[in-house]
């Protein structure tokens, strides 16, 4: 296989970890709360992680700035990001929440534009014409739907907020430590120490519910599949460019709308404008990936 098919294979199986991901904790938020299911998710996959990396540890890996740009990305991202992923999902359903969270590529250009001065070129400027229509039609409700509820709709606008702040510095720290596995590392570290700390001011009901079970088996399970997206990911960035991999890897929330017509029959309906909507902000997204990469 040619560097461009690979990288259009690893791109594709992001996509699709990333709907199975989805879809067990759709399926975790019946037995437990969103904290407990992203902090399963990094109790099971943070220490492994710090295993590989104790054992091929380099001395140039020490380097206490980049980790408290990690950290704090890890803050945003793992933490608070994450959360917010997961209440989306149980508020507003699967079928509504990722296309919602697919909305990323539209905040990295008025980030551009409202903090770095950048002028959005005519590809970005369709791309974005294009989420918007889609968000429009997503969140269209009957009055008689009362399945969902429009004041939920922040959650996933403001966890798509928080991982585009945790990108940059994310960014900012692997360019200083020049290591994705001691990035992902410390990010998750941090997040799940941040979360442990702050889930202690959250109302009772909210606290983490680690007790439970089926919650640990559900949501270990997506735990292992957002890791598994993610090694897919740097897989496709190994063997092509941006412009292939972001666009194709962004095409989650299709197969999130596959799996849910299959899987979620008793939980989620999928309808043709939750359909149409979701096409745009994917093809939305593609363009304003193109536009920027």
């Amino acid at each position: 296989m040619t560097d461009s098919a690979l990288a259009g294979f690893f791109s594709i199986s992001t996509a699709v970890s990333t709907g199975a991901f989805s879809v067990f904790v759709r399926r975790g938020g019946s037995y437990a709360n969103a904290v407990t299911g992203v902090l399963i998710g990094l109790i099971v996959t943070t220490p492994p992680l710090a295993a590989v990396v104790w054992a091929l540890w380099r001395p140039e890996w020490w380097n206490p700035r980049a980790y408290a740009l990690l950290a704090a990305g890890g803050l945003l991202g793992p933490a608070i990001g994450r959360v917010l992923y997961f209440a989306a999902i149980h508020y507003l359903g699967l079928t509504r929440a990722l296309p919602l969270a697919a909305t990323m590529p539209l905040f990295a250009v008025v980030f551009g534009v409202g903090l770095l001065g950048e002028r959005p070129g005519p590809e970005v400027m369709a791309g974005t014409a294009f989420i918007v229509a889609g968000c429009i039609i997503i969140t269209y409700k009957k009055a008689e739907d009362k399945s969902w509820n429009r004041r939920h709709l922040w959650i996933p606008l403001v966890g798509v907020m928080a991982f585009s702040g945790s990108h940059v510095f994310r960014k900012a720290g692997v360019e200083l430590l020049d290591s994705p596995l001691v990035a992902i590392t410390v990010m998750s570290f941090a997040g799940m120490i941040c979360l442990f700390v702050l889930s202690r001011l959250l109302p009772a009901g909210q606290r983490p519910q680690l007790g439970r079970p089926k919650a640990w088996l559900l949501y270990t399970a997506s735990g292992a599949l957002n890791g598994v997206s993610v090694f897919l990911h740097f897989s496709g960035l190994n063997y092509g460019d941006l412009t292939i991999v972001t666009p194709l890897s962004s095409m989650a929330p299709l197969f999130a709308l596959f799996l849910s017509r299959f899987v979620f029959r008793d939980m989620e309906r999928v309808t043709a404008p939750l359909v149409i909507g979701t096409l745009l902000v994917v093809f939305g997204g593609g363009i304003i990936s193109w536009g920027i990469f």
